[in-house]
């Protein structure tokens, strides 16, 4: 009974602060200046003390300075005061006469300084003047501890302010980032969406090129044409076959030049280590030597070989060797045959290829052949690209219930009540 009838008289939990997103920016605004302004009123009469007290301070200061000394202190002691007193008084002065701004940050700091400085002049210098002094010093103590007392009074309003200031501070930053995630998110569907776009039109240009691909595959020229490729085919073959056994004699031929080649130069030859040098640049070419320049090379050549050949000098080695170098105008004959063929099927092989490439059914292949690939990667980078922008919005999302959870108690803190805010709603991609 007794706890029935406490419950009817305990006051009721206030009702929650109920406030939309885009309403706090302003509302923290209009609480930042109600909290300047009470910062202002209460800071208004430690100011104003404090101005007098300096004042007040300063004129003590200058009593001190013209008081007189005491006959009977100490001689030593009254010799210290003489020397103490014009620094204690500079200094004191220096102090006082510190501008005081009007703002209140600039005020405290400034008056902080001035009882700071004043605390520690009156107890180093000034401690030798309050036996000589005793009267002056006390006032001088008592206008300090009057400047003490109203800085402790703007110390307590400044410490409330600043610490509001800081949940204002902390629910704007969070505000606003809340704010940058919503567009952020806005625009990443919008961004989503363009993406979208250009992933239907490259798939839809796939689509048409593979179309087009499948047309020219049965046009009525393919039969034409595959014989044309057949034909290139087998002159391609023909064309390596040849570089083939040109390449298997000039290597044969050029193991044998090089050790003549380095004999000429031991011999100090210079003249049939320079045409062995040549011999051996046109044999180990990239390319199929010009004929001609081949057959004047090796006919000078050759006989400086075979010469240290029959000599011994020049020991060869295996039957190719032997074949290749028992008959030197048999060897540079056919060489010379396998460049001039190498020659005339290259041209052969370029014609062919050249009118193959030409039709226009198969430049059309190449054309939409390469379109293809390069939309294919198009496409790729496409679809990694919006993956990314998904799994960024996701990380994006994951932050709100968090920001959102602080906003509340921040500006429950700021309010004083439970406070609860309506949110804008989540944005989501348009059809």
């Amino acid at each position: 009974m007794f706890r029935r009838i406490k419950n009817l008289f305990k006051p009721e939990k206030p009702e929650p602060r109920v406030i939309t997103f885009d309403e706090i920016p302003r509302w923290l605004d209009d609480r930042e200046g109600t909290l300047t302004g009470a910062l202002l009123d209460t800071t208004a009469s430690p100011m104003h003390a404090i101005r007098e007290s300096v004042t007040s301070l300063q004129q003590t200061i200058e009593l001190l300075r013209a008081a007189e000394y005491n006959e009977e202190i100490h001689p030593k002691l009254k010799s210290i005061a003489k020397n103490t007193l014009p620094q204690y008084s500079k200094a004191m002065g220096i102090l006082l006469s510190k501008s005081l701004p009007e703002d209140v940050d600039g005020f405290y700091i400034t008056a902080t300084e001035i009882l700071k400085g004043c605390i520690n002049s009156t107890r180093g210098q000034g401690k030798y003047l309050r036996t000589v002094f005793p009267q002056e010093m006390k006032s001088v103590q008592t206008g300090i501890d009057a400047i003490g007392r109203q800085i402790n009074a703007m110390t307590d309003a400044l410490a409330h302010f600043r610490k509001e200031m800081e949940h204002i501070t902390e629910a704007k930053r969070t505000h606003g980032a809340l704010a940058d995630i919503n567009m952020d998110i806005e625009k990443s569907f919008e961004k989503e969406k363009r993406i979208g776009h250009r992933i239907d039109d490259t798939r839809n240009r796939l689509g048409e090129c593979e179309q087009e691909l499948a047309t020219l595959g049965r046009d009525e020229s393919q039969g034409i044409l595959a014989e044309q490729r057949h034909t290139l085919e087998l002159m391609i073959e023909e064309r390596d076959r040849t570089v083939r056994r040109y390449a298997a004699l000039s290597m044969t031929a050029s193991h044998v030049l090089r050790k003549a080649e380095k004999l000429a130069h031991k011999q100090r030859k210079s003249a049939d280590e320079a045409a062995l040098h040549r011999a051996m640049g046109v044999l180990s070419g990239h390319g199929v030597p010009d004929a001609t320049d081949l057959a004047q090379t090796l006919a000078a050549a050759y006989p400086i070989a075979v010469k240290m050949i029959d000599c011994g000098e020049v020991p060869l080695k295996n039957k190719e060797e032997r074949a290749l170098f028992s008959d030197p105008v048999g060897f540079i004959s056919e060489i010379g045959k396998l460049s001039q063929k190498y020659t005339t099927q290259v041209t052969q092989c370029e014609a062919a290829e050249h009118s193959l490439r030409s039709h226009p059914v198969v430049a059309r292949s190449e054309t939409l052949e390469r379109e293809k690939a390069q939309l294919e990667i198009i496409l790729k980078k496409e679809i990694q690209s919006r993956a990314d922008l998904i799994t960024w919005r996701v990380d994006l999302n994951q932050r709100i219930p968090g920001l959102q959870q602080r906003l509340k108690k921040v500006m429950g803190d700021i309010s004083g009540n439970d406070v609860q805010i309506q949110y804008f709603p989540i944005p989501v991609p348009s059809p």
